[in-house]
């Protein structure tokens, strides 16, 4: 399944703590809610059902500027709004991800976030 998102927040801007809490911050929210329609327009589109067993992920970051960034502030936020927007059970399904990221160009103005995502099969070792 390929999903199209918008660029995600960094984990650094993902969650707000306070002396009592923490809690999801807007551009969370806002991430989240997109994600949510992302997945229900492409579930329809491409026929799918929620991954019901273990998965591998690809993650490709199409970056909005020139600014560096760790490749790593990315995957945990956009996890967790996919198994908020139901496409498995838990991000704990998740055996292999790999995470790319793509400089700047003018066709992914804003950047974006382009996720694949297929049944996990076990490599045979030699």
């Amino acid at each position: 399944m390929r999903i199209e998102l918008p660029f995600p927040p960094s984990v650094n801007h993902y969650w707000v703590r306070t002396a009592r809490r923490v809690y999801l911050s807007e551009a969370a929210k806002r991430f989240q809610r997109l994600t949510a329609i992302e997945v229900a327009q492409s579930s329809m589109k491409q026929g799918h059902h929620p991954f019901l067993g273990d998965v591998s992920v690809l993650l490709t970051l199409y970056l909005p500027d020139k600014r560096v960034r760790d490749v790593d502030n990315y995957p945990k936020g956009v996890l967790d709004a996919l198994t908020k927007a139901g496409i498995w059970a838990d991000d704990a399904q998740v055996r292999v991800m790999t995470v790319k990221k793509k400089d700047p160009h003018s066709d992914t103005k804003g950047g974006k976030c382009v996720v694949v995502i297929d049944d996990y099969i076990e490599e045979e070792t030699v």
